[in-house]
C-alpha cells in the first residue's frame, strides 16, 4: 500500500464513484480502476460491490475495514508531513468528565492558552472509570478522575473535594435553605450518576437508581430540563454556583447530605517536561479551583 493507492481509494469512497474520483484526481477512469485492483490483489480482498448499471459504489465488509485503515494511514501521513510545522509545539492530551472540564477547569484552560502558547491541548471527555486505563495506555497524558486507584507507575493526587447540593427552578415564596430529603418526589428528579458512593446514599432515600424517571449523563441538559418543569437535581456545588449566577435557581442543602465529590489528578511517572509543566500550572491554580468549589454555606 502506498500514498497514491490510499488517496485513490478514499477519493472513490468520498465522492461515491470511480468516474468522479478520476475527474477529481485528473486521471483516466482506467487508471483509477487499475489502482483499486492493485490494492485488492495485494491484500487478496474485494473492496467494492460492483453492480452493472449502478454508478454509485458501496463498500464490502472488507472494504469497510480497509476504509478505517486507510483513514488512519492518511492521518499518519499528514502528521509526518506536518512534523516541521509543529516541531516547536507539543500536544498534551487531557481527559476528564464533562462537569470537571466545563465547570471547574474551563478558566484554567483559557489561562494555559495565554500563558503557554507553545503547548497544544487535546481535551477529551471520558468517564472516570476510563481515565486510568487511558493513562496506562498513553492515550492520555493527564487525567482528572472522580475515582482513586493505586496502580504501578501512576501518580494520583487529590485535586479538590466539593459539596453536593440540590437545585431547582426558583419558586415564589420558596427561598434557598436547608431541606428534608423526604420532601422531594423522586418522580421529579433529574438523576445524574455521581458514582458508587452517591448511588448507595441515593438508595437510602429514593430507592434503586434504575427506578428514577429521568436519567441524564451530562450536566449540560440540566438547564433546559429544569426550566421546563417542576424538576430537581443533585449536583456538585461548582455546577450549582454557575447556574445560580444566572438568577433562576434555588440551591438547597439536604438534611442528610450526599457524600462529597472528590477529583484526583492522574498521570504517569516520568512524564516529559511539557506535561510536567502543564501539570504544575494546573496544580498551582488550586486557589482558583478552591474558590469555585467552596461550600455553599
Amino acid at each position: 500500500m502506498n500514498p497514491i493507492q490510499v488517496e485513490t481509494f478514499l477519493t472513490i469512497v468520498r465522492l461515491g464513484g470511480l468516474s468522479k474520483a478520476a475527474n477529481h484526481l485528473f486521471v483516466s477512469q482506467s487508471t483509477i480502476s487499475q489502482r483499486l485492483e492493485s490494492i485488492e490483489k495485494e491484500y487478496e480482498v474485494t473492496l467494492l460491490n460492483r453492480e452493472k448499471g449502478v454508478k454509485s459504489v458501496s463498500l464490502t465488509k472488507e472494504g469497510e475495514r480497509f476504509y478505517q485503515i486507510a483513514m488512519k494511514y492518511e492521518s499518519l501521513l499528514g502528521e509526518a508531513k506536518n512534523m516541521k510545522t509543529i516541531s516547536s509545539e507539543t500536544t498534551i492530551t487531557i481527559g476528564a468528565v464533562d462537569s470537571v472540564h466545563n465547570y471547574v477547569l474551563k478558566d484554567i484552560y483559557t489561562s494555559i492558552i495565554h500563558e503557554m502558547p507553545n503547548v497544544r491541548m487535546a481535551i477529551h471527555t471520558h468517564q472516570s472509570n476510563e481515565i486510568y486505563a487511558l493513562i496506562v495506555q498513553r492515550d492520555l497524558d493527564i487525567g482528572f478522575s472522580l475515582q482513586e486507584r493505586i496502580l504501578r507507575n501512576i501518580q494520583v493526587e487529590k485535586l479538590f473535594e466539593e459539596q453536593m447540593v440540590l437545585i431547582q427552578k426558583k419558586k415564589d415564596g420558596v427561598p434557598s435553605g436547608n431541606v428534608k430529603n423526604e420532601d422531594f418526589n423522586p418522580a421529579h428528579q433529574l438523576f445524574i450518576n455521581w458514582g458508587i458512593e452517591y448511588q448507595i446514599w441515593h438508595e437510602k432515600h429514593w430507592g434503586p437508581t434504575n427506578n428514577t424517571h429521568i436519567q441524564i449523563d451530562t450536566p449540560k441538559l440540566l438547564k433546559e430540563l429544569l426550566l421546563k418543569g417542576d424538576y430537581w437535581a443533585i449536583v456538585p456545588v461548582s455546577i450549582a454556583r454557575a447556574l445560580h449566577t444566572e438568577g433562576w435557581i434555588n440551591v438547597h442543602l439536604l438534611e442528610d447530605s450526599p457524600p462529597s465529590r472528590t477529583c484526583y489528578h492522574v498521570e504517569r511517572e516520568g512524564v516529559n517536561q511539557s506535561v510536567r509543566e502543564l501539570s504544575e500550572f494546573i496544580l498551582q491554580s488550586k486557589s482558583h479551583i478552591e474558590e469555585i468549589v467552596r461550600p455553599w454555606w
